[in-house]
């Protein structure tokens, strides 16, 4: 689940280029990944919520979040950071209430370059990623830093926010490996 990245704004094909479609080529035809990423959603919900309401009608074993790009634009930060954390937890809790019991991870977002359409790589960095941190220690999930390892490929977020077919390939791998680690 997921914003534009995961839905796949910035690659040739979103069907085939986004990280969700790249990350079922990458743990192979035993596994069903689903897409529900949109645009411009957020964690919080007095912004842009994200309605999860079919993730969770699809009672996945898995469930990657990555939410808190759109939640560090000015607008929405500024009034709502202090409603950010209780809402992630609520969402993984409607999750982990499900009767496949899924197993969920936290994604720490993708870095902005430095920016556009008011998100901010400095709340991000400073702000969103320490609260989603907390969010998923309080919540008993798993974290995969989407961060950290692309902050040296700039090149592959030409709009400063969505990464290109090779971000998204990386994204795909980086958790792929976080969700098949033993």
């Amino acid at each position: 689940m997921g914003d534009s990245i995961t839905e796949g704004v910035g690659t040739q094909n979103p069907k085939q280029d986004s990280y969700p479609a790249k990350l079922q080529e990458v743990l192979g035809a035993g596994w069903n990944v689903q897409n529900f990423g949109v645009g411009g959603r957020t964690m919080l919900r007095k912004a842009d919520p994200f309605d999860h309401r079919p993730a969770l009608a699809s009672n996945p074993d898995i469930v990657i979040i990555a939410l808190g790009t759109n939640d560090s634009k000015t607008a929405i930060w500024s009034g709502h950071k202090n409603e950010f954390i209780g809402d992630y937890v609520a969402m993984i809790k409607e999750f982990q209430a499900l009767p496949s019991h899924p197993k969920a991870y936290a994604c720490l977002p993708p870095p902005a370059f430095p920016g556009n359409w008011g998100i901010t790589e400095d709340v991000i960095r400073d702000e969103v990623i320490p609260a989603i941190k907390q969010a998923a220690q309080m919540a008993g999930i798993g974290l995969i830093d989407l961060h950290t390892p692309l902050l040296e490929n700039k090149l592959w977020f030409p709009d400063t926010i969505h990464p290109n077919g090779e971000g998204a390939k990386r994204i795909a791998e980086l958790v792929g490996a976080a969700i098949q680690a033993k």
